[in-house]
């Protein structure tokens, strides 16, 4: 520490140059470079904010140049958070240094439930940095805003919309955010070729359906210069005009991007545009398009327990994804989810909840439940069906079968019947049978094997028998249990031999 200190004193002021002072964690002084090079700071509106430089692996200064410590220059704190080391063709070391303003720790606070809010400006701000250990600076605006950012949303992002909420722009001062109406001023500068102007591009684009035009411009800071001192500076956020008469270019706009070398601010590199990218600079795009390891993202989580977890911001339905298993839940809102579609791959289970539409099913079995089943022979068990349209079959066997009209080369069963009730004719493997309304057998025709007869069996509404017609040994029999009656309004005929030896005659 005592030789930081000392280094302080004896090289803040060599030769004029701007030195980066290397601070530890606690913020405290422990290195000062002077021999940098290949440096700039570059800060957009409402965007980035970085500081890059490079240094030769010398001393044991190089051995500060470390992720987590922060690197101070020109009263600004930029935390290191990138750094390569290249060895030359002649052998020495070049340490590159990529470093973000410190504003980058509050990507790493996250709003596990959302931020959503409405208040004043400075009263959202001060619920966003609670705890961040940042402070609030200026704030140019108190009208009413309402922000609305769902699971996983970042400090930053939340900064970002406050400042989109209210068209205001942000800047950061070491651990101080300002909000404020606008970066810079109009001092009345020219950026003009043959005068300031080294080099420019012109970028017009149209891809989101808005012309923006964009001029990026190498510039030469004559405020540098001691006649220019205080004549000709500017700054981010500056409304200034361009001239290159040869391009046919002569506009006012702002300055939305300044590069420039802090060691000699000579030569500079400034965005000039009608537009401010605001909410989509690019660290806020990464960081809310990634997912971190057991992090909300949109409803997003990535972890080692469940592997991809998907849930709805109203809990009302989430999605597993690993390997050995995919379900797609329905949730009552609170927490609490049951399986509607399950899938285990390794025991080859898969479970659905509600309706499943498909075009074609194709595989070796269907089983539902206990009463309905179709095995890959394309056999179907079940106890009950509907249909509408027609049934076509070679065969139909089964005990009951009931339809208006049925078609088929053979129709094979244990009873068939017009009717499941009431008046109808039965047939089943005793004979034919014929019942009346009350269901009792009135005609029934069958045959009985063991007494070798076939015939007719005629009876009363008590199922009594009264008469039978049957064939036995060859001879037609007609009985009647009580009188039997012949009819005829015609002649009636007999042919053949009429053997009336045992009967009893009786004439009128």
């Amino acid at each position: 520490m005592q030789q930081a200190q000392r280094l302080i004193l004896g090289l803040v002021c060599i030769g004029g140059d701007t030195l980066i002072t290397i601070l530890n964690s606690q913020k405290q002084p422990i290195a000062i470079l002077e021999d940098y090079f290949n440096d700039e700071i570059s800060e957009q509106i409402n965007g980035e904010y970085l500081l890059k430089f490079s240094v030769y692996l010398v001393d044991d200064k190089s051995q500060y140049i470390q992720v987590g410590n922060i690197a101070e220059v020109e009263g600004q704190w930029f935390n290191i958070v990138k750094h390569r080391r290249t060895r030359a063709e002649d052998g020495s070391v070049i340490i590159a240094v990529e470093c973000e303003q410190v504003a980058y720790d509050l990507l790493f606070t996250v709003f596990e439930g959302g931020f959503i809010h409405t208040g004043e400006p400075w009263t959202l701000l001060g619920r966003a940095l609670q705890g961040t250990g940042f402070s609030i600076g200026g704030v140019a605006f108190s009208n009413y805003i309402s922000v609305d950012l769902k699971e996983g949303v970042t400090v930053r992002a939340v900064l970002l919309e406050i400042a989109a909420q209210t068209g205001g722009e942000l800047e950061f001062d070491k651990y101080t955010v300002n909000l404020l109406a606008r970066r810079g001023y109009d001092r009345g500068r020219q950026f003009r070729l043959g005068k300031n102007i080294k080099g420019i591009v012109k970028d017009v684009n149209g891809q989101s359906g808005e012309v923006l035009t964009a001029y990026e411009v190498d510039v030469l800071e004559l405020n540098t210069l001691p006649e220019f001192e205080g004549l000709e500076d500017f700054e981010l956020g500056d409304t200034v005009q361009i001239i290159d008469e040869e391009l046919g270019i002569n506009e006012q706009q702002r300055i939305i991007e300044y590069t420039y070398s802090p060691k000699r601010r000579i030569n500079s590199k400034v965005v000039i545009a009608n537009y401010i990218d605001g909410i989509q600079d690019a660290i806020y795009r990464i960081q809310t398009t990634t997912v971190g390891k057991d992090k909300w993202m949109y409803g997003v989580k990535i972890g080692p327990d469940d592997g991809i977890v998907i849930e709805r911001y109203d809990k009302l339905a989430r999605s597993i994804w690993n390997a050995d298993e995919f379900r797609m839940q329905k949730g009552n809102g609170s927490g609490s989810y049951t399986d509607s579609l399950y899938f285990d791959p390794i025991n080859q289970q898969y479970e659905f909840t509600g309706v499943v539409r498909a075009g074609q099913f194709i595989g070796g079995s269907i089983q539902i439940g206990d009463n309905f089943s179709v095995d890959s022979n394309g056999i179907m068990r079940a106890v009950g069906a509907e249909f509408e349209g027609d049934i076509t079959a070679s065969n139909i066997y089964g005990g009951y079968i009931e339809g208006a009209e049925i078609e088929g080369g053979m129709i094979t069963g244990t009873t068939i019947r017009t009717s499941y009730s009431g008046s109808r004719i039965e047939l089943n493997s005793s004979g034919f049978t014929s019942r009346d309304s009350s269901g009792r057998a009135r005609v029934v025709l069958a045959n009985n094997s063991e007494s070798g007869m076939t015939g007719f069996a005629f009876k009363n509404s008590f199922e009594t028998t009264i008469g039978q017609v049957y064939e036995y040994e060859s001879d037609l029999h007609i009985i009647a249990q009580n009188e039997l009656f012949f009819r005829a309004y015609g002649v009636t005929r007999f042919q053949g031999i009429v053997d009336f030896s045992g009967a009893t005659v009786i004439m009128p």
